[in-house]
């Protein structure tokens, strides 16, 4: 599939988080940060995302929806960001990347 782009409209779905919840994206009321990254155990990922935890109030202030996808398990994940303030995505056979044509690179 071809990559998506910054400003690419999306047709909305729901996505099962790794707490059961449902959310829909792109939410019509915000703007919707879509993130992929790579592994559960990925460190340079897992600082990343920590990041977004530590400002998380930020995000809600501006209006911002963050869901973060990783091609983990559900229950890795669960070990690292169950109490995440945003939605985290499990899609450990890599279907939303495929999707939004996000794969891997040599480089």
């Amino acid at each position: 599939m071809k990559r998506k782009s910054v400003g690419d409209i999306i047709e909305h779905r729901e996505l099962e988080t790794i707490q059961a919840s449902h959310i829909g994206i792109p939410n019509p009321q915000l703007l919707t940060h879509l993130q992929f990254r790579r592994f559960a155990g990925c460190p340079m990922c897992n600082l990343h995302i920590h990041s977004f935890v530590e400002r998380g109030a930020e995000l809600v202030v501006r209006g911002i929806q963050e869901v973060a996808v990783f091609h983990s398990s559900k229950n890795a994940m669960i070990k690292r960001h169950a109490t995440a303030p945003f939605a985290i995505i499990a899609d450990r056979a890599k279907s939303l990347y495929r999707e939004f044509g996000v794969d891997a690179s040599i480089l």
